[in-house]
């Protein structure tokens, strides 16, 4: 009996995780370059508290945002953000370091297709000032489109000089 009673002890403290309910890390996604992210349930945690992360029940994102699949071992939902953020909180978190937004984008998700906004592969190719520029381009388009729509004399433009 106090064989069992020793090999019961040595247990507890060989499996601390299932003693106290803490979720082993899981794989999450795999980056573009092939790296594994790994991560516990605590380190989801850490990851929602980052600036511009939230942990949705839903994968709808805005056009610079991604939505990354939660396995259901972690609770399920999705890991929402912009690509730049959620490579920040990566390593803020301590989950993985040296991770880009690019790599963000081009990740594959362990539990489902990873979603992206219209924008987000164009944000995070771009860098921080990428919103600006995405911005800049979606005018740029507008106001040649309205060029080229002309005001119904077939486009052409005549400009006068008055001296």
């Amino acid at each position: 009996m106090k064989r069992f009673f020793v090999i019961g002890i040595i247990l507890l403290f060989l499996t601390p995780s299932l003693v106290l309910g803490q979720v082993a890390a899981v794989t999450v996604m795999t980056l573009a370059d092939g790296t594994s992210v790994s991560m516990t349930s605590a380190q989801l945690a850490a990851l929602s508290a980052q600036p511009g992360i939230t942990i949705a029940s839903t994968a709808a994102v805005t056009a610079t945002q991604v939505a990354i699949p939660i396995p259901a071992a972690l609770g399920s939902g999705y890991i929402v953000g912009t690509p730049a953020a959620i490579a920040n909180g990566l390593g803020t978190a301590g989950i993985a370091s040296g991770v880009s937004a690019s790599a963000v984008v081009g990740a594959t998700a362990a539990a489902g297709a990873i979603t992206a906004g219209a924008a987000a592969g164009t944000v995070a190719a771009l860098g921080v000032g990428g919103t600006v520029a995405v911005g800049a381009v979606v005018a740029a388009g507008v106001v040649g489109a309205a060029a080229a729509a002309g005001g119904g004399d077939g486009g052409t433009t005549t400009t006068t000089t008055h001296h």
